[in-house]
């Protein structure tokens, strides 16, 4: 309220004169001054509003440089910080144990070799960069997560060391959580009846499977007389395929390890022609059990190399490779090789004994396959469109590589994935033969030494 005093009225008989004070409300449209009781700063006003007609990201870059922000997360650096440090604590004192762990068992190997549990063996083995075998590599990562779940539950105890015997890890492994082979219902039957050969099929997940008892692994078969009449149209129909995945730099890798004799078995139309080095090589060998295919390969060879002479075709399986050798006089090889063949073989065991059989002291199977990725889910594509494949190109792409390898006796001195693991990149040995010095590792040629195995025996 606003007061206004009027002064100077005559005053009355006797009395002082009175100030007279007339109130009338306050005009609002008379006040100068703003409600805050900051002033206002139109510079940042205004940039705050040209700021607001920026794209989006733009706004957010520019909040990402302000002090705001930098201030903002002064406490989430040290938040990171101690959930770092508390992290590398556990996992340094993890790490610690495990070392106990080694120097005790490397005692107990010094001491007596036959003591030590088959957890032990694998883990000496692996330490001393010796390559295991795959099914010995499948069962040591199978110990690797007992032992993360046994470390969590005894986090505050280190008198504990963990060691459990093969039953251990077979109790262990038995309750883990696992998906089952999913099929549609039947109605020819009670509703939650199931027979026999559901209940075995439930028992495994997909990826945990041997290639015997994956169900979805079709029975092998007999395919020369497919790819008989497949062998004119193979090379237009597969090449918009291997051109997709890239695999010519694989087909070159392949032949550039190709050394003295050659025998290259199921070689097919001759895709791998074009990456041929004739240098490298003192002879070759073109063997298929289509008779059409060979032909082709045939074709294909005289003309990208006719002046190489020291060349064969032949007609012939690769589980009778023994028997085709001994029909005349002993053949051996220093390479053999193979690519994208075992998933068409009737036994692909068999045939990569008889290739080991037929090399020379020192040679090599050198292989470029498909098979079993390193992923689950691409392993359950596998699986799903397997019977559509075989039907397609005679082809099983869902076998385990590593697996048949083991079966065969064989060493793996070279192994490289790529495809998400489905495409094997390997090169193996007889158990017997020596490794090269190209094949052994950085401080074993570093100081001239051969590796010595770990035995038990």
């Amino acid at each position: 309220m606003i007061r206004l005093g009027l002064v100077g009225l005559p005053a009355r008989t006797g009395r002082t004169a009175v100030r007279t004070v007339l109130r009338i409300p306050r005009i609002s449209s008379l006040r100068g001054y703003a409600d805050s009781p900051f002033p206002i700063n139109h510079k940042e006003a205004q940039k705050q509003r040209d700021i607001e007609k920026l794209p989006k990201w733009r706004q957010w870059a520019l909040y990402f440089q302000s002090e705001k922000f930098k201030k903002s997360m002064t406490i989430y650096y040290i938040c990171g910080f101690g959930a770092t440090c508390v992290a590398f604590f556990y996992y340094m004192r993890d790490r610690y144990h495990e070392d106990k762990q080694i120097q005790h068992v490397r005692k107990k190997y010094k001491n007596d070799p036959k003591s030590l549990s088959e957890y032990e063996f694998l883990m000496l083995r692996k330490l001393s960069q010796e390559t295991l075998r795959p099914l010995e590599e499948k069962k040591y990562r199978i110990y690797q997560m007992m032992r993360k779940e046994f470390r969590r539950k005894h986090l505050m105890d280190k008198s504990v060391m963990f060691n459990p015997t093969p039953e251990e890890l077979e109790e262990w492994y038995s309750k883990q959580p696992r998906r089952t082979v999913k099929k549609a219902p039947v109605l020819d039957k009670p509703i939650g009846e199931k027979t026999a050969e559901e209940k075995e099929q439930e028992v495994l997940t997909n990826d945990k499977l041997t290639n015997a008892e994956n169900p979805n692994i079709v029975p092998a078969e007999d395919t020369t007389e497919f790819y008989e009449e497949k062998a004119a149209a193979y090379d237009e129909e597969i090449k918009w395929e291997e051109r997709g995945m890239f695999l010519g730099k694989r087909r070159k890798w392949l032949m550039k390890q190709l050394k003295g004799d050659v025998l290259e078995v199921a070689c097919g139309t001759g895709r791998n022609i074009p990456y041929f080095y004739p240098e490298l090589v003192n002879s070759i060998t073109f063997l298929d059990s289509s008779r059409n295919m060979v032909d082709l390969t045939q074709k294909k060879f005289r003309s990208a190399y006719p002046d190489f002479r020291k060349v064969g075709f032949t007609v012939g399986k690769a589980e009778e490779l023994a028997q085709l050798a001994s029909e005349g006089k002993e053949i051996k090889y220093d390479t053999v090789v193979e690519a994208f063949g075992l998933c068409a073989h009737e036994d692909p065991v068999k045939a990569l004994k008889n290739m080991s059989s037929l090399l020379k002291p020192g040679g090599r199977i050198v292989l470029l396959e498909h098979g079993r990725g390193t992923w689950d889910f691409v392993n359950n594509h596998l699986d799903f469109r397997s019977e559509r494949r075989m039907k397609t190109w005679a082809c099983r792409w869902n076998l385990d590589i590593g697996e048949l390898i083991d079966e065969a006796g064989l060493d793996i001195t070279y192994e490289k994935r790529v495809h998400l693991g489905t495409t094997w990149m390997l090169v193996c040995k007889r158990p017997e033969d020596p490794l090269r010095s190209e094949e052994k590792s950085f401080m074993n040629k570093l100081w001239g030494r051969d590796p010595k195995p770990i035995q038990r025996e």
